[in-house]
């Protein structure tokens, strides 16, 4: 457990890698609140083709390992990826949207067509008697909401995985692949290890194909309609994404 006084300092160091990758300072940022998000289509496809109790969902449940409540969720994050099986996730302010084009009504949830929160979803569902399975041809895309404070800092954590602490922290591996500019830019970073999991996040193209990820700054990899979009990440080729997003 980190002391009172250790705490203060790791945050401060936590501050200034992440002002490093936004371009400024976090205090200089609107006074608003910031959600955090992790998006895999096939993750979301496989979750609903698998099945899982929509009660979660209607409840509103944060979840997080070992994800009791449900068992199928957690399952898969543990294959697509390092972090997010470690986050608090908020179900009901998780965000899903059909990808098929009317897909939600071909598969009687009309509400799935456009943006909705996963409480209302959940609700739905046990409403009408539906089961995940019967919708799951839509393609419903979910945007998983970490469950923070609202800060941007917390934010921020989160999607860089450094929520855990700095006992917590990713290595860099392999040492190479990291996008000059970025590598140049958080050598500033005192802290090796936040320094190592941050260069591990900002790799060339290429190179996060197969490793860390690929900081995309503040461009929105979502296509359902504009968001406010501090800073995100594309994973792989494009099977996920981390987003921070400020929200209205």
């Amino acid at each position: 457990m980190i002391g009172s006084a250790q705490h203060d300092e790791w945050n401060e160091t936590l501050s200034q890698g992440f002002a490093i990758l936004l371009g400024r300072p976090l205090e200089q940022f609107p006074q608003a609140t910031y959600a955090a998000y992790y998006d895999c289509d096939d993750l979301a496809v496989e979750l609903f083709k698998n099945g899982f109790d929509p009660a979660p969902l209607a409840r509103g449940e944060i979840v997080q390992a070992p994800f009791e409540t449900i068992p199928e969720l957690g399952k898969l994050l543990e294959g697509w990826d390092l972090d997010t099986p470690y986050w608090s996730v908020d179900l009901g302010e998780s965000v899903f949207e059909a990808c098929v084009v009317e897909g939600g009504a071909q598969h009687g949830v009309p509400e799935l067509d456009s943006p909705i929160h996963g409480k209302d979803l959940g609700r739905i569902l046990i409403e009408r008697g539906l089961t995940p399975q019967e919708v799951y041809r839509a393609s419903p895309d979910i945007q998983f909401r970490a469950h923070t404070d609202g800060s941007l800092f917390d934010a921020m954590r989160f999607v860089t995985g450094t929520h855990r602490g700095p006992d917590h922290l990713p290595p860099c591996e392999p040492d190479w692949g990291i996008d000059p500019s970025w590598d140049e830019k958080l050598a500033a970073v005192a802290h090796p290890g936040l320094r190592h999991a941050l260069r591990h996040i900002c790799r060339t193209d290429d190179s996060a194909r197969s490793h860390g990820a690929f900081y995309r700054g503040a461009d929105d990899p979502h296509f359902g309609g504009p968001r406010d979009v501090v800073a995100s990440w594309r994973i792989g080729e494009g099977q996920a994404f981390k987003t921070v997003v400020q929200l209205p």
